[in-house]
């Protein structure tokens, strides 16, 4: 009994993006089981004219399109669900062409349901399992990497009937397999200056069993091992301080442009790697075999608090948005850092809960901090020396 293989492929769609932003913003279509069954033989169609003997194979696709941050994760979950439903099929009957359609606006498998909370960009994917044996597999798989970028155009045909099924607009739309599509995604972070970036995502997406690290462009170093990525987390007075910063001029508010030159970097990779699902690890510099727990660090100040200082003072810059909160309490302070989207509400709470005697709070719009001691202070109600 010959046995059989999987091939991953998919159709990947340029649309128009700026229709699911906005007040009227609108995503992709899920199609029901009739939709995605003709969705399937266009599909099917279109690579049957291309590789005739495709037709001795099984194939199947899902009713829904996904953005390539949720094709690109680890043990690529999407592709996995898949191979599950044609091992399945093909257990009971001869699978030919197998899609699986949602019921409800919810698809059957939770794998395969595309994650609303990812802000949809103009590359939309549709995945593809061809399953089939393995030497004929294994021949399409090798002609599909040499003919899909020049002759992978879907057609017209299938093409109007992707826009009418999803309800979207296609301004491009042509078969790919997986390794064009991530050869293409580490292109586009290496014009962009994160091929190190790329590096952490590959050894997440191929289980890369060896610790890998590697250095951003300022410096930075993060570390993949034990099925995440590793980085220490340095705190403004511990940046200006001892840090990577510790060699910046503090005159012209140099610390505060340098200090958001690091954190742009930081938030770049957490961003990036936490949309493709890999786990992000901080650590304190004097304690790197401890992670930070929470969504939010708070870091007790040796700096006294100036006189007249405002209660909470959000230290910000440019588009990064708020950096960090300046609590004063006393003669104390403690500034409190995000170190996640949901950090800057949950800081929020804690400071509404923690009965302050009035409710001052500035936003000063850079970063403020005292040159002699290289360390964050509160704005204050008087003019004071700071940056």
């Amino acid at each position: 009994m010959k046995s059989n293989k999987t091939y991953r492929v998919m159709v990947a769609i340029e649309t128009d993006a700026t229709q699911y932003h906005g007040p009227h913003a609108t995503r992709p279509r899920l199609l029901d089981k009739n939709g995605a069954d003709q969705m399937l033989a266009h599909l099917a169609a279109d690579l049957s004219a291309l590789f005739p003997g495709i037709r001795q194979c099984n194939l199947v696709a899902p009713g829904a399109m996904f953005d390539q941050t949720q094709i690109l994760r680890q043990g690529y979950p999407v592709y996995a669900a898949l191979e599950q439903v044609i091992n399945q099929s093909r257990s009971r009957v001869e699978a030919g062409l197998v899609s699986v359609g949602s019921s409800d606006k919810k698809m059957p498998v939770d794998e395969l349901q595309p994650d609303d909370d990812i802000p949809l960009g103009l590359l939309q994917l549709i995945p593809l399992v061809i399953d089939g044996p393995a030497e004929r597999v294994d021949k399409l798989g090798m002609a599909m990497e040499q003919r899909f970028m020049e002759e992978g155009q879907v057609s017209a045909h299938t093409a109007k009937g992707l826009e009418s099924a999803f309800g979207i607009s296609i301004n491009h739309a042509r078969f790919m397999t997986l390794t064009d599509l991530n050869a293409m995604f580490r292109l586009q972070l290496e014009h962009f200056g994160f091929l190190p970036l790329w590096e952490l995502l590959d050894a997440s997406l191929n289980g890369h069993p060896e610790p890998l690290q590697v250095t951003a462009g300022n410096g930075q170093v993060f570390q993949w091992k034990d099925g995440a990525v590793h980085t220490r987390f340095e705190t403004f007075d511990f940046w200006a301080g001892s840090g990577d910063g510790k060699s910046t001029d503090t005159s012209r508010g140099r610390l505060a442009g340098g200090y958001a030159d690091w954190t742009r970097i930081m938030r770049q990779y957490l961003t990036t790697l936490s949309a493709h699902g890999v786990p992000v690890r901080f650590h304190l510099p004097e304690r790197p075999d401890q992670c930070l727990e929470g969504t939010y660090f708070a870091e007790p100040s040796k700096q006294k608090p100036p006189a007249f200082a405002v209660e909470v003072t959000e230290h910000s810059f440019s588009e990064l948005g708020t950096i960090c909160i300046t609590v004063v309490s006393g003669d104390g302070q403690a500034n409190y850092y995000p170190l996640a989207p949901q950090g800057l509400m949950d800081i929020h709470a804690v400071i509404r809960n923690a009965a302050l005697e009035s409710p001052t709070v500035a936003f000063p719009g850079t970063i403020l901090y005292d040159e002699p001691g290289r360390a964050l202070i509160a704005d204050t109600d008087r003019p004071q020396n700071v940056h």
